[in-house]
């Protein structure tokens, strides 16, 4: 049997799998889709600097306990589509490795010789920590060593600054497993006391989670102000990116004001929906749209909020006004995203525009020329 893709290999193997996009979040990326991916009937939806970020965990389907992974950087052509030729050569080279029996010594073989593959990669501790209790938590395992800590110290018993020696892990596998041992509210109640250290590496671990409630989400928006107030700028652009998965209704149509809103929002009643464009006051807003991180944050992590072509024109418009350096980039990046292209490469044609936006766009235009 030919094996020209990533699932072939996997099914030839007789393994079972689960794909997790490593890029922009951690998130689970299903079965179909990535059947989909492989074979190039469909685009990567997630793409960085034309490249695939994907952990494949895979087991054989006689023993279920044992798992194997891989971290793969895979390169896209210009529609988006994984190379083919890549995964064939990474196929080749596994195959090398492992000799005909794909079944056979899996793990130990694929340490010793995928150390020097071009299309492997190595995860930064935090999305390798966020992995870890993603599948954790999915596979129903015991969570690390780090989360009793993690737990003592979010139930308050302790003193808030003795936060030195909690492990990264231990706040992934918190954020992994909000729905386990009260962690919601126990976040909740834990807000105003973080240190700025401990709220920020909280934040990072909870943009990866879909399973946040509305309480929490509320929360986290409430606190992202009080932070702002209080001058920690980075702290309050980290605590909305939490909010980047959530499916609670405090992230649906919701950049309108965090980029240029004028209208004040109420936080005493939480019975109303707790959008984001409730949530941000004019200090928020205008405060906000000064801070590179912003931009970047939108781009990076709550694009999806962008599919909304209204948002997504006050998006440029703001960025082009107050961010023009990084407009290209930023470009360049969402138009990558297939969800999004058509909408971005709309904005183009648009006649009604700011002058900085057409200049911004201008400039965008000269520099592919350029570049030709």
């Amino acid at each position: 049997m030919s094996m020209n893709t990533l699932t072939d290999f996997l099914e030839q193997a007789q393994c079972q799998y689960r794909a997790y996009d490593l890029g922009r979040i951690v998130q689970k990326i299903n079965n179909s889709e990535f059947q989909k991916i492989a074979k190039n009937e469909m685009a990567y939806p997630f793409p960085i600097q034309q490249h695939a970020f994907i952990a494949l965990t895979f087991w054989q389907v006689a023993d279920q306990k044992e798992h194997f992974i891989w971290f793969l950087k895979m390169p896209l052509d210009e529609q988006g589509l994984i190379k083919i030729t890549a995964q064939t050569s990474f196929i080749r080279m596994v195959v090398e490795a492992m000799g005909e029996d794909l079944t056979a010594d899996v793990s130990d073989k694929l340490q010793e010789r995928l150390a020097s593959n071009p299309f492997v990669f190595k995860p930064s501790a935090e999305k390798l920590a966020i992995f870890n209790a993603n599948i954790n938590s999915a596979f129903i395992r015991p969570a690390s060593s780090f989360y009793a800590p993690i737990q003592h110290y979010f139930s308050g018993q302790g003193d808030w600054q003795d936060w030195q020696n909690l492990g990264l892990q231990g706040f992934a596998d918190l954020a992994a497993r909000l729905d386990h041992d009260n962690n919601q509210q126990k976040i909740i109640d834990a807000l105003d006391y973080l240190p700025e250290q401990p709220l920020q590496t909280l934040s990072l671990c909870l943009e990866n989670q879909t399973q946040i409630s509305n309480d929490l989400a509320i929360s986290i928006a409430q606190q992202a102000n009080k932070r702002l107030q209080q001058g920690q700028e980075t702290s309050a652009i980290l605590l909305l990116r939490a909010l980047a998965s959530s499916t609670a209704s405090a992230t649906e149509n919701n950049l309108e004001s965090d980029i240029e809103s004028s209208s004040a929002s109420s936080l005493e009643n939480k019975n109303e929906q707790a959008t984001i464009k409730q949530l941000l006051n004019d200090q928020f807003s205008s405060q906000l749209i000064h801070q590179a991180d912003w931009y970047i944050t939108i781009a990076g992590r709550c694009w999806k909020q962008l599919e909304d072509e209204t948002l997504l024109n006050r998006y440029f418009e703001s960025l082009a006004n107050h961010h023009k350096a990084l407009f290209p980039q930023l470009f360049a990046d969402l138009v990558a995203i297939p969800s999004l292209r058509d909408k971005v490469l709309k904005q183009l044609r648009l006649t009604a525009r700011s002058p900085a936006l057409s200049e911004a766009i201008g400039l965008l235009f000269s520099g592919l020329k350029a570049n030709t």
